[in-house]
């Protein structure tokens, strides 16, 4: 028997696929406006859903949409939320509005910034022309506006336009690195590279929403409830 290292489990895409859609359903996803779902990701971030659907009413009671001048300057009618309306807005007010999903002083300057530019650069504050962009140039025209990294610009293409990428949140970064399909310090860039190359394209919102699933439920990022999961026998448990 040799005594050298023996090469590390690591269960395939598509072991995985399998075997979480066994277990759990795939859960919906609204699909709102690409400008919505930029502002709705950035105030995700470093924070939990709870306080980012709180922050998203808060903005939205405040700056509701339907008021007056809003179509003629442009804004986007597709959401719940006057984006001329909250360009308008002071920067205080701007981060009283979004204060409950944390970093208010980074996000607001960061939403602010956004639809500043978009005035200026597009005409109107809306990103519709995102469609006529592919999924690289789309994700390398999102990255230069302000706190936007691909993480974030990739849930806009997954979710607004459906395109086929795979966000790499914290749920999905974790469990990469645990299954080995990665070193165990990659970046979520690195992880979103290697997700694209191993994942089919039609199945990549699938994944992504069950990997998050699985994340909330079974492979937590303490105390993972291992004896629960049905990719146990193939798990390396990396880190755990």
């Amino acid at each position: 028997m040799s005594s050298g290292p023996q090469p590390t489990r690591s269960p395939g895409t598509d072991v995985v696929l399998g075997r979480l859609s066994e277990r759990f359903p795939v859960p919906d996803k609204p699909r709102l406006a690409p400008l919505d779902e930029l502002v709705l990701t950035i105030l995700s971030q470093s924070t939990t859903d709870e306080n980012r659907d709180r922050a998203w009413r808060t903005l939205a009671a405040r700056y509701p949409a339907g008021e007056v001048g809003e179509e003629a300057d442009g804004a986007s009618a597709a959401g719940p939320i006057s984006w001329e309306s909250v360009l308008g807005a002071t920067p205080a007010e701007l981060e009283d509005a979004v204060r409950v999903a944390g970093l208010a002083n980074q996000k607001a300057p960061a939403i602010h910034a956004a639809l500043e530019r978009l005035r200026a650069e597009v005409g109107r504050i809306t990103l519709d022309h995102l469609e006529e962009m592919s999924d690289e140039e789309a994700i390398a025209y999102l990255t230069t506006f302000r706190g936007v990294g691909v993480k974030t610009a990739a849930c806009v293409l997954c979710f607004s336009l459906r395109r086929p990428v795979l966000p790499v949140d914290t749920h999905v970064l974790r469990i990469a690195r645990r299954l080995a399909w990665v070193p165990p310090r990659a970046s979520a860039d690195l992880i979103y590279t290697a997700l694209s190359r191993t994942v089919a394209p039609s199945e990549r919102f699938r994944m992504h929403m069950l990997l998050i699933t699985f994340g909330r439920s079974l492979c937590l990022a303490r105390a993972p409830r291992c004896g629960e999961c049905p990719l146990e026998p193939e798990c390396p448990k990396v880190g755990v």
